[in-house]
């Protein structure tokens, strides 16, 4: 049987994981990416939890179909509750809002290991998550943006270094984006519209102090993406 395309979404997420690495796939759904990541030979186990009994189902269907048994377990879990740390060294986080994986990396505190890494995609709240991984100690490694359709995501591969954390305000809005990629390019120009938004709201709301840090938040941003922006006028 040939083997499906991935999702730009989960493609991105598929290219952090390391060969050889056990895998923990959580809110795995149709079980698309650790069946992936099993056929093309790049992880020797993998979980692949749901805390849902209707997609954990879904999942199992598709481990059958592609014969990865032997290397993809279907659990019930909640986040990473039902999963030991000897069972995952690269963890997948995606499809889920930015406060709901912070909530599941919190509970799971034997991910503050330096050996284990996270890859995360988060829906909404990107800002709120950065802001969290920084707070716990994790540092980003790497980001990219991922556009489909008219909606562009990214993921973030992190991993436990306290020592190395970026807690800057910029930083909680683009993270480790370059301004040199299309897509991350857009993703900023994404954030600049929605910091805009939110700092006029604020304006006529009377908090003036924290507009101010938005407005120049998003100038900073918009410095970055200044001389890409001019070469496409060229």
């Amino acid at each position: 049987m040939s083997l499906f395309l991935l999702e730009k979404r989960l493609a991105v997420c598929a290219s952090m994981v390391r060969k050889g690495a056990a895998l923990a796939d959580v809110g795995t759904d149709h079980a698309f990416l650790p069946v992936w990541l099993a056929k093309c030979g790049i992880v020797p186990k993998a979980v692949a939890s749901d805390i849902r009994p209707g997609p954990l189902q879904h999942a199992a269907c598709n481990i059958e179909k592609y014969g990865v048994g032997s290397i993809v377990e279907p659990r019930l879990s909640n986040g990473l509750d039902g999963i030991r740390p000897d069972e995952a060294d690269d963890v997948v986080i995606a499809g889920m809002g930015g406060l709901m994986i912070s909530d599941i990396i919190k509970r799971a505190q034997w991910l503050k290991d330096s050996g284990k890494h996270l890859i995360l995609q988060p829906m909404t709240r990107e800002e709120a998550l950065r802001s969290s991984l920084a707070e716990q100690g994790f540092y980003i490694l790497r980001e990219r943006a991922v556009q489909e359709g008219r909606h562009i995501y990214t993921a973030m591969l992190s991993c436990y270094n306290p020592k190395k954390v970026d807690k800057s305000d910029i930083f909680q809005y683009i993270g480790r984006l370059s301004p040199n990629i299309a897509e991350d390019a857009a993703y900023m120009k994404r954030e600049m519209q929605r910091l805009w938004k939110h700092a006029n709201g604020l304006k006529l709301e009377g908090d003036e102090k924290r507009a101010e840090e938005l407005f120049h938040i998003r100038s900073e941003i918009e410095k970055m993406l200044l001389p890409k922006l001019h070469e496409k006028e060229e």
